[in-house]
């Protein structure tokens, strides 16, 4: 399991260090990917292949979106391997997908990691700008009571 907040930065080669307190739970190679929020996301293979059964692979192939949604995971992921520094190889794309220029925020989110541009995490997801309570409450939707 993934969590906590850390700044971060890309290097001018593409590379991003995963903080020490995530990368334990990683091993030497991860599945990097595109994330829906305009970040990058981390996972374990196992994780990423969980993923991929629970969310992706599942929707009927007759729906447009369906094959759409499986080509942007399936064809925008790259097994990496975590180096000796602990840093992993981003491609180009990906750092230009998520808008990011240097800064960084890592964010463990339980079953995978996910790199933001500081300025869009601060814009979206920083707990000073989230409205927790509202965000709770349109969860309870999903909630079933027995």
């Amino acid at each position: 399991m993934f969590f906590g907040t850390f700044p971060n930065s890309i290097d001018d080669k593409g590379r991003c260090m995963i903080p020490a307190k995530l990368r334990h739970g990683l091993g030497d190679e991860c599945m990097v990917t595109l994330g829906p929020d305009k970040n990058i996301l981390i996972y374990t293979e196992d994780d990423y292949t969980r993923f991929l059964n629970e969310h992706i692979l599942n929707r009927p192939m007759e729906d447009r979106s369906a094959r759409v949604l499986q080509d942007f995971y399936t064809s925008n992921t790259h097994s990496c391997t975590i180096d000796k520094q602990g840093r992993v190889n981003l491609p180009q794309y990906f750092i230009e997908y998520a808008g990011i220029s240097k800064d960084t925020v890592t964010v463990g989110n339980a079953d995978h990691i996910s790199i933001w541009s500081k300025e869009k995490y601060d814009a979206e997801r920083n707990p000073l700008t989230v409205d927790a309570g509202a965000l709770f409450d349109d969860m309870l939707k999903y909630v079933t009571t027995k």
